[in-house]
């Protein structure tokens, strides 16, 4: 690894500097972003924030994160309610966005 990329590696896991990135140029990207949340297995802290909180170029994903981002109030609600109905929406939208990829379909919680 050289030495650009190992700085590049560096500022997306540093706790004091973020460089932004772009997580879901796709509908592929998207699902996988989505099952990254949901099992709590994200590839870096920022990187559903990166997502709900910077337009995206592709305006069909862009449209997904307006949806998504709508929620993201209810996955910090103090009801537990809320909460499963976050996720439960957040699943349905991933399903239909695998059904359109070809991907296989994840089961509601």
């Amino acid at each position: 690894m050289n030495l650009l990329n190992r700085i590049a590696d560096w500022f997306v896991g540093s706790r004091h500097f973020h460089v932004r990135q772009n997580v879901a140029a796709n509908a592929g990207d998207l699902v996988c972003l989505i099952d990254r949340f949901v099992d709590d297995k994200l590839k870096f802290p920022l990187e559903w924030d990166d997502f709900i909180s910077w337009e995206n170029e592709n305006p069909g994903i862009e449209a997904v994160r307006k949806k998504l981002s709508a929620l993201e109030p209810l996955f910090f609600s103090s009801n537990k309610l809320d909460r499963h109905q976050a996720l439960k929406k957040l699943i349905q939208e991933r399903n239909c966005l695998a059904g359109l990829c070809g991907l296989p379909l994840r089961p509601e919680s």
